[in-house]
């Protein structure tokens, strides 16, 4: 794990060492269902309480009405657009990531950190031209202005999606349940592939 930029090389450990400790608790969660499984499934069991989300999302389903703009602030279309178009030409002209990239001693062309300045480059001038598109259509375009602001400020309901995740699906623990030495012999065979692949990676190098 050597040669390649620091940042890319951070990530790609981090994921490694993350995959090694998990290979590990599947390996000691093998073993605890292949030798002591009556001690293993009610810990099972309590691991897998239902936790429902229906109080966590309920602010989700109530609907926020925001007030329309004014037609006396199209003054401030003015102001999005100097500011957005000030601001997209900076990001053009000036900001330049290979540089701010140079200073981590990384290439921007290849490097992750150089990618993700370039994309928040492009991001921030297309959120720039954006502000100008709008206040276009607040000094110009009212009219159209308040359609895009009433179909955008529509209330969607996420009750669906609450249901969805609400639902309590048991059927892989049942299953562990009714074969816990079998399910612990899978596990633990996958976990010992998964620990010494991982391990190969984080310190064979």
């Amino acid at each position: 794990m050597s040669g390649g930029p620091l940042l890319t090389q951070l990530l790609v450990s981090t994921v490694v060492a993350f995959l090694f400790v998990g290979s590990l608790l599947g390996f000691a969660l093998g073993i605890g269902l292949v030798l002591r499984a009556g001690v293993m499934l009610p810990f099972i069991r309590f691991m897998n309480r239902w936790v429902s989300t229906r109080q966590a999302l309920a602010p989700l389903e109530r609907p926020l009405q925001l007030a329309p703009l004014a037609s006396g602030a199209r003054w401030f279309g003015a102001v999005l657009i100097a500011l957005g178009a000030f601001a997209a030409a900076i990001l053009l002209a000036k900001l330049d990531p290979g540089a701010v990239a140079g200073l981590f001693k990384v290439d921007a062309r290849t490097s992750l950190l150089g990618i993700l300045l370039d994309a928040m480059r492009w991001l921030l001038v297309v959120g720039s031209l954006a502000a100008v598109v709008i206040g276009v259509m607040l000094l110009f375009f009212p009219q159209a202005w308040r359609r895009v602001e009433a179909r955008a400020n529509r209330w969607h309901s996420t009750h669906e999606l609450e249901v969805a995740g609400d639902v309590l699906r048991p059927s892989l623990d049942r299953l562990v349940e009714a074969f816990p030495r079998a399910s612990g012999l899978m596990i633990l065979a996958l976990s010992m592939v998964a620990a010494l692949s991982s391990g190969m990676l984080l310190f064979g190098g």
